[in-house]
């Protein structure tokens, strides 16, 4: 299929999804241009770690290290990350794309990830990097937060740089592509708490959400309360925060999954730790589910209620109040540190996207899956949590699915 004169496919969006639809496509001979928001690759898979225990917990985590490194080094693939698509019209059965980058900064070139930039510039969050090694630059800067993007009144990264790495003064550029076809793959926002009642009262201390928990395990640090430092004896999870409510009334399918296995990977690794989790329903986790059920129930406490109250004990633990489901007594439990276990909402581009290139959006506010509305808008495919909650073996699955579309849609188009 492979022609010198072929219109690439654009990929929007960095995550699995995208990764895979980026190395189907090489694999093809189809030329491939990704474009990621964010200055890293991975998306928010990326930040997910290993859940094995004694054995692989089938997460799908390792899956997307090793597609990005697959990825560097696959041929008819140009990756344009702090880009973003910001105009299009059809195109002669294409689609004709302004993407716009922001500066940037640090050059690849010279940059030897050594992290001062990070170390030295006086504002939180200004410098952001990526847990993922297969990035590089592994550090980036924030225009929102970085004092030289807002008034030039600090250039302390530039001025420690070993290598000489960081041009503060970069101009932006804006790109013209001509596409032959289009992948969306822009995935989701994690639900942010507070999202129900008052025990998602985040303001109180030693409240995390799965997300945070994540990075830490990641990271292979130990289990601490944040306010104290003090070792966490007993942690709670609360499934469903951000699903299943008034306002998302969908399930988001993957929370079972991470915060179960989370569950299972704590107590691998504090065994004196005792877990508690609350739920209303079990999603089907793993590839036997009933073994997965019976294992977890002999390792955590499972609890099906989620508890209406939370309050902070003098020492700072959390007391959280339930119904016991067989009873309707009210009962207790203290816990040291409380998990928010949240879900997936739609995109915060989903209405601008849907506008530029005339999708639709579900009820729930994902891309309505299939091929975008009216004669003259064919060409664009969607892959990955863009169009509602996905595990990462899902996502991987429906992006080789939707390249198999764009092969069919330019054959048929030549």
């Amino acid at each position: 299929m492979e022609k010198t004169d072929m219109k690439p496919v654009v990929i929007l969006g960095g995550g699995i999804a995208g990764i895979t639809a980026a190395l189907e496509l090489s694999k093809a001979g189809v030329p491939a241009v990704l474009v990621e928001k964010s200055p890293f690759l991975g998306g928010k898979a990326a930040t997910f770690g290993c859940k094995a225990t004694d054995a692989c917990q089938k997460c799908g985590a390792c899956r997307v290290e090793q597609g990005l490194r697959d990825l560097m080094a696959a041929p008819g693939v140009t990756l344009y990350t702090q880009t973003e698509l910001v105009a299009s019209r059809p195109n002669n059965g294409g689609w004709h794309l302004t993407l716009q980058s922001r500066p940037r900064v640090i050059d690849p070139q010279r940059c030897n990830d050594c992290g001062v930039c990070l170390e030295e510039c006086p504002v939180p969050g200004a410098i952001q990097t990526t847990a993922s090694a297969e990035n590089h630059p592994r550090y980036a800067l924030n225009p929102a937060l970085c004092r030289y993007f807002l008034d030039q009144s600090c250039t302390r990264c530039q001025e420690v740089c070993p290598t000489q790495a960081i041009d503060l003064a970069q101009p932006g550029v804006a790109r013209q592509v001509d596409a032959g076809s289009l992948i969306v793959a822009t995935g989701f926002q994690p639900a942010s708490p507070p999202c129900r009642g008052d025990y998602t009262n985040y303001e109180l201390p030693n409240i995390i959400t799965g997300w945070e928990l994540e990075e830490l395990m990641k990271e292979g640090g130990r289990l601490l309360r944040p306010s104290d430092g003090r070792p966490v004896r007993h942690l709670a999870f609360i499934q469903c925060v951000g699903s299943r409510d008034q306002e998302h009334t969908y399930c988001s399918r993957v929370c079972c999954a991470y915060g179960l296995r989370l569950a299972r990977l704590v107590r691998h690794r504090w065994p004196e730790c005792q877990v508690t989790t609350f739920y209303m329903d079990l999603q089907n986790v793993g590839p036997d589910p009933k073994a997965f059920e019976e294992e977890l129930r002999q390792e955590i406490e499972l609890i099906r209620a989620l508890p209406g109250d939370l309050m902070a004990t003098a020492d700072g633990s959390l007391r959280l109040r339930f119904l016991d489901e067989e009873t309707g007594q009210g009962l207790f439990r203290v816990v040291d540190l409380l998990v928010l276990t949240v879900g997936i909402w739609p995109g915060e581009d989903n209405p601008k996207l849907a506008a530029m290139l005339l999708l639709e959006l579900t009820p729930d506010g994902f891309l309505k899956d299939g091929l975008a509305a009216g004669p003259e808008n064919r060409g664009i495919f969607l892959a990955g949590t863009a169009t509602g909650p996905q595990s990462i073996l899902e996502c991987i699955a429906q992006a080789t699915q939707s390249v198999q579309r764009v092969r069919e849609y330019l054959e048929a188009s030549t």
